[in-house]
């Protein structure tokens, strides 16, 4: 009776190995498949992810040490394929990390576990990626029985659209627009850096049928309502501040909320005339075509 016991054991682990095709000569076929599908609703309830997302950059990392296991890139054609990734580990836990959209203007450290633009090389910043965050721990079981698994993606920028009217400077009639008090980076647990700030100096492009309005579309990354960001608008290169204001304060004044919202617009519009400089929301001004682009 054990010895037919004992053969049933050895036909059952026999079977086991040939299913999954796990043999000691090629360990590569001891790792399990995970299916893992990306998804990111929004403010809403339906998958927007190939509305929004159109590159992928996928860490993935060993619970058990920390180590980095797999650094993978998913561009808009392999995404077009399928909308997530097909990975093959050997059992155990993982961690994953995904970056949607880090393009030409970020730069990704994986050793410091950050992603920034302009905090490397010094460089002038002018707008920022519009980047997205996913994460998710998974688990490979013993059995190597294919798992299947969902990453929800998360808003990590801010949209800002900004209109300049009435600016006339005699000195060089061209002004810059500064935003202070940026985070310079953001972590991989998706917290934008409180300690390590920068301005962002976005790009002003000359209203082609008035020779004093400018327009400025450009990110940034994400910040608290309650904030210490101050937009400058300067007159010349000398960097003369023609107007300053507080942007929680704008923020605060037009029920503008950015924590607990996901795609969010910043829409300002700057006039000055000879009485003052009038701050206001930019929602109810006329669309400038092409303008309300990432």
């Amino acid at each position: 009776m054990r010895k037919l016991s004992r053969y049933l054991l050895l036909i059952t682990i026999v079977t086991m190995s040939l299913a999954t095709g796990c043999i000691k000569e090629n360990m590569d076929d001891c790792m399990g498949k995970v299916t893992l599908r990306f998804r990111y609703v929004g403010d809403g309830t339906t998958d927007i992810f190939p509305e929004k997302i159109e590159h992928v950059t996928m860490y993935v990392y060993s619970k058990a040490d920390g180590s980095l296991v797999d650094e993978i890139r998913y561009d808009d054609k392999a995404l077009d394929a399928y909308q997530g990734a097909h990975i093959a580990l050997f059992p155990g836990r993982y961690g994953i990390v995904c970056w949607g959209n880090a393009l030409e203007e970020t730069t990704i450290s994986e050793g410091e576990k950050i992603a920034a633009n302009g905090h490397y090389d010094n460089s002038t910043i002018h707008t920022n990626d519009p980047l997205y965050y996913g994460t998710i721990d998974i688990e490979v079981p013993e059995t190597l029985v294919e798992k299947n698994y969902t990453c929800d993606f998360v808003c990590s920028h801010v949209k800002f659209r900004v209109r300049i009217e009435g600016f006339d400077d005699p000195v060089t009639n061209v002004p810059t627009l500064e935003l202070t008090q940026l985070a310079s980076f953001t972590d991989f647990d998706n917290i934008p850096s409180e300690e390590e700030r920068c301005s962002y100096y976005p790009v002003l492009d000359a209203d082609p049928n008035d020779a004093t309005s400018y327009t400025a579309a450009f990110n940034t990354l994400r910040f608290k309502d309650d904030n210490d960001i101050t937009l400058r608008i300067h007159a010349n290169e000398s960097r003369v501040i023609a107007h300053e204001f507080s942007l929680a304060d704008f923020l605060d004044e037009n029920n503008i909320a950015v924590e607990g919202v996901h795609e969010v617009t910043i829409p300002i519009l700057i006039r000055f005339s000879p009485i003052g400089v009038e701050i206001i929301d930019w929602d109810t001004a006329p669309v400038i075509p092409d303008f309300d682009k990432d």
